[in-house]
């Protein structure tokens, strides 16, 4: 029997999950999947039908990505892909990415990004590696700051209290670094806000802070501890920072400083962190915070003269890049960039660089560059000094970060 690909409507939600279910091997839980339904941006469920069972699935969440310069970029964030055991090899993750990549085209979606759950899957469908992140662990008899820290006020808030100040800090910090998703009201209810048993992981209720200075907001953080005893009934929690968003310097320092006085605790552990997070250099001792790094956002390019224009660039030259896209065949080609107004054409002058479109999806953040993209074979230089003009163009102050995983 042939396999059919098409969109699932949300009352076929638990349907469209048991791919996931059976593939990761979870557990349902129908509180999470109600919460799922509350969230609009999940806006695109795909399914791989053998007859009226869903064996294969995709969703999609519809959010603007920040880019640099304040830019955002409309993305389809996929999320959920899962093929059932039982049907493996027959060409269904393909048949679900290329309807994923044409819904997201429809939609004016000008790039997607994900988090792999195995990495080597996505760069067959034009997902570039964007960013790189990593968990961090701080002994709290270790976590000295090398200056002052500015005098901020911290008080718990309830959830009607976070959601009243903690969106506008999120958007404030989205201007400072590429990779931050929008997240509507539905998003921080039913997901970053959730506090329902089956999130917990055995940790204790989730705890939210907001940290002001001179009465003004600049700060908040979200974490969880879990108490464990040592001998002698010697307390010594581990909290886990799901996240510390500042939307100032001041406001990150602050709720920094607070995660790692916390009273009873032994040890500080923070998720998606970025290579440049201020915490490295606020720690006296920078090599007590254990970090181990991981590949973080992956990017791929759905509409490449869209997705040019959606960010800023950090040089006023122009480079012609030649493209290669299997998938999405609408991207082959040479376009044009000019670096001063943000504008993409196609054009038939000669290609200063060639790539394929993995590579543009690994640069587009300013994550890597494309000196470090030729040095492994990605991109091919056709006119001398065109790796260093784009180097320049696409270079991002901050690298990009995705507290998140979506």
């Amino acid at each position: 029997m042939s396999i059919d690909i098409r969109l699932v409507g949300p009352e076929h939600v638990e349907d469209f999950m048991r791919p996931l279910h059976a593939a990761f091997g979870m557990s349902p839980s129908p509180e999470r999947l109600e919460c799922l339904k509350r969230i609009t941006e999940l806006d695109t469920r795909i399914g791989a039908f053998d007859g009226d069972r869903c064996v294969g699935s995709a969703g999609v969440f519809a959010f603007d990505m920040s880019t640099t310069g304040g830019h955002v970029a409309k993305t389809a964030g996929l999320t959920m892909v899962a093929v059932m055991p039982t049907h493996r090899r027959r060409g269904i993750l393909r048949s679900l990415m290329q309807k994923h990549l044409d819904e997201a085209r429809s939609r004016g979606q000008s790039i997607a990004a994900l988090w792999a759950s195995e990495a080597p899957i996505y760069g067959r469908y034009g997902y570039g590696l964007a960013s790189f992140g990593g968990n961090m662990s701080i002994e709290r008899d270790r976590s000295a700051f090398t200056g002052p820290t500015p005098c901020a006020d911290a008080r718990f808030v309830s959830e009607d209290e976070a959601m009243n100040s903690f969106p506008t800090l999120w958007d404030r910090a989205r201007r400072i670094a590429p990779g931050m998703p929008s997240r509507s009201e539905g998003w921080w209810k039913n997901k970053r806000l959730l506090d329902i048993e089956a999130v917990r992981l055995g940790m204790g209720p989730l705890q939210r802070v907001l940290f002001t200075i001179a009465g003004k907001p600049h700060a908040y953080a979200l974490y969880r501890s879990k108490l464990t005893f040592e001998t002698h009934d010697i307390p010594n929690s581990t909290v886990h920072v799901l996240e510390a968003m500042g939307a100032t310097p001041e406001g990150t320092r602050a709720a920094w400083r607070y995660l790692c006085d916390l009273d009873l605790a032994g040890r500080i552990e923070a998720v998606n962190i970025p290579v440049d997070h201020p915490l490295f250099l606020l720690l006296a001792e920078p090599r007590r915070a254990r970090y181990a790094l991981h590949d973080a956002l992956w990017v791929r390019i759905v509409d490449v003269q869209a997705a040019l224009a959606a960010r800023a660039y950090s040089s006023s030259e122009s480079i012609v890049l030649e493209i290669d896209d299997s998938l999405c065949s609408w991207n082959s080609g040479r376009i044009r960039l000019d670096g001063a107004t943000g504008h993409a054409e196609r054009t038939e002058r000669h290609a200063d660089l060639r790539l394929p479109i993995s590579s543009l999806g690994s640069a587009y953040l300013g994550g890597l560059s494309f000196s470090r993209l030729v040095e492994v074979g990605s991109v091919e230089e056709k006119t001398e000094g065109a790796i260093d003009k784009a180097d320049r163009m696409f270079r991002s102050a901050r690298a990009p970060w995705c507290p998140e995983i979506f």
